[in-house]
């Protein structure tokens, strides 16, 4: 039966019944799927599987702003909505599928801290990546005769302490391991088999709702499969309908979908955190920085010059066959991977050193293997330089700055080790040395009187973090234990009973509780300083500073009196931010996102998100009172 189907789909000769075929791989790799042979494959897949596990493992933490997540999943949980601040619909999170998968799991399993949910959910995404990686380019390798294949990409992936570093840390890092993993498995999956591309389709195209920029990943990711839907010897539905429109819809369905609701519920094209951190912009400066001190750290140019001689042999071999599919195979990962790190470069990385190039440090790095041809050739030189340098790089290579920061870089793993004196910060206990400010606000929230709003003006709202060991504190104390200034009654709609402008939106926000506003002066959950424009270049996605003036003209009663703090507060800068917030489109994005959600609400908030994200003006109310209102 194999041998008619592949006559009547492919002439003799045609390398179409050599690689592609569902009937014609299995003859292929026979000798790779036999039950010693299969042994051994796994065993070889475990080597980097337990060096990444284990690493990750001993470098498990919850980074800082992972609790900006469980602060809006506590909302969320609540019957308050997917929101930073209750009562106010502002997409605070960049990462919407990881975030709500970490609700769901939390809300199912209750009883166990959210915070260790998310390093175990990140510890399964990372195994789950490693594992269907290997898998996937061992299947390549078998399917052309290479026999039982060496992951040899995925070692040198694995014993890179950046990546311990964020699979457990809090954020969606393990899940875009997983994601990555999974989709290249998938890819080779309708390679071989040639009959559908629609959950191929599906899973690359939820690159974007995990993080944002992936979604110039997916797209390569498409459009490597789309070159194998229509390549010779496909063996699936032939219609157009079915070969090609319903794959495309299948990968744009919940990304569409997620966007409807995020112009109709939060009334934005993109999330705020994407207008705080400037993602349209550039700053290849230190973007380049940034990719030198990944490669210097972790001396990346050894393994990537001694892996060349071995793949680009084997992928000539390939073309020069006529077996494009499978060049198309493993030059996808590696085609994806380096749009995803210019994208980066030109945004100018991030302040944790490592983190946004993981993913196409990952992407390049699956597709990498030694055959046994290879081990017994003058290409083993290679292969034993490739070990030598992982030896090196997973006990002794490290990124560690003693303290402050280095071209805008922070070293932030040992900094909060250092800072909270726990070898691994995970849950809020671990935090306790730094969230005395948190708790003071939760406290002091909790001792309002019904229906009363207090605003808290903090002179300099690094001091949330400069003095974190004062504790305990009354309330009335604030004032003075913090420097903090002028703490005056407050007056809004929204259901807060204290508001407070600090920089550390993570861990103080989380303790500080739902009845606390906080008052983002880094603008990542505030929606008017994710508007302003960006004044000048610093730490990565921590560029747009908005002072308290604009929180008191929003917040505080008429007539009161703000004085002494840097001389930011006058009267009129005060009435100026006052009267910008009074003029459109200011005013009527203020309104969408915090006005009761009806139907029609909701028609507004679509039919105005464009104009809505393109809104901008100065942090200068001077100056944006004139931007907005003349």
């Amino acid at each position: 039966m194999a041998g008619e189907l592949t006559t009547e789909l492919s002439p003799p000769g045609d390398p179409d019944t050599l690689v592609g075929s569902e009937e014609a791989v299995p003859a292929a790799a026979d000798t790779a799927r036999g039950p010693g042979s299969m042994a051994w494959s796994w065993l070889l897949l475990a080597v980097p599987l337990v060096i990444v596990l284990v690493g990750a493992w001993n470098y498990r933490w919850v980074q800082e702003d992972a609790f900006i997540n469980f602060r809006i999943i506590g909302n969320l949980l609540a019957g308050h909505g997917p929101v930073f601040n209750v009562g106010e619909r502002v997409e605070v999170y960049s990462d919407p599928l990881w975030m709500f998968s970490l609700a769901g799991l939390h809300a199912a399993l209750p009883f166990v801290s959210i915070e260790w949910l998310s390093v175990l959910l990140g510890l399964v995404g990372t195994a789950t990546g490693v594992t269907l990686a290997g898998r996937a380019i061992q299947r390549v390798g078998a399917s052309r005769d290479d026999g039982v294949v060496m992951p040899l990409g995925l070692v040198i992936f694995g014993v890179v302490a950046g990546v311990w570093e964020f699979a457990t840390s809090g954020l969606e890092m393990g899940m875009v391991f997983g994601w990555l993993g999974l989709s290249f498995w998938l890819l080779v999956r309708a390679e071989e088999r040639r009959h559908s591309a629609v959950s191929c389709s599906f899973v690359v195209g939820l690159g974007t709702l995990i993080r944002p920029e992936l979604v110039l990943m997916s797209i390569v990711f498409l459009i490597g499969l789309a070159f194998i839907v229509a390549s010779p010897g496909w063996r699936g539905p032939t219609s157009v309908r079915r070969r090609w429109i319903l794959p495309a819809v299948a990968a744009a369905a919940l990304p569409i979908l997620y966007e409807l609701f995020r112009m109709a519920y939060f009334a934005m094209v993109v999330s705020n955190s994407a207008l705080a951190k400037s993602a349209g912009g550039s700053n290849l400066e230190q973007g380049m920085y940034y990719l030198r001190n990944f490669i210097s750290t972790y001396a990346l140019w050894a393994p990537f010059l001694l892996v060349l001689p071995l793949m680009v042999p084997r992928v000539w071999r390939w073309w020069a066959g006529g077996d494009l599919t499978g060049v198309v195979v493993v030059m996808t990962p590696v085609l994806a991977g380096l749009v995803d790190a210019v994208y980066v470069l030109h945004l100018g990385g991030d302040y944790m050193e490592a983190r946004l190039l993981l993913p196409a440090f990952m992407s390049m790095c699956m597709v990498i293997y030694v055959d046994r041809s290879q081990l017994r050739m003058s290409a083993l030189i290679f292969v034993t330089g490739i070990a030598v340098w992982a030896v090196v790089c997973g006990g002794f290579l490290r990124y560690h700055l003693s303290n402050g920061w280095v071209h805008n870089m922070h070293d932030e793993r040992s900094n909060w080790i250092a800072t909270t004196a726990v070898a691994h910060p995970i849950d809020p206990s671990s935090y306790r040395t730094v969230l005395t400010l948190g708790s003071a606000f939760n406290a002091a929230a909790r001792s309002q009187p019904p229906g009363h709003q207090e605003m808290v003006v903090i002179d300099d709202p690094g001091l949330a973090f400069v003095i974190p060991t004062i504790a305990p504190l009354r309330a009335d104390h604030l004032a003075h234990a913090y420097v903090l200034s002028n703490s005056k009654p407050a007056r809004s709609a929204l259901p807060f009973r204290v508001v407070i402008d600090i920089d550390e939106i993570g861990s103080v926000a989380y303790v500080s509780g739902p009845q606390v506003y906080i008052f983002d002066s880094l603008s990542l959950a505030n929606p008017i300083g994710s508007h302003t424009w960006l004044a000048s270049r610093g730490i990565p996605g921590h560029e747009k500073s908005i002072g308290p003036v604009w929180m008191i003209a929003r917040f505080g009663q008429p007539g009161e009196q703000f004085t002494g703090l840097n001389g930011q507060l006058s009267a009129s800068s005060i009435a100026a931010a006052r009267q910008a917030m009074g003029c459109a489109p200011l005013s009527d994005y203020l309104h969408a996102i915090t006005a009761p959600l009806g139907l029609s609400q909701l028609a507004s908030n679509v039919s105005h998100a464009f104009t809505f994200t393109r809104m901008s003006f100065s942090a200068d109310p001077n100056i944006a009172v004139r931007e907005l209102c003349h």
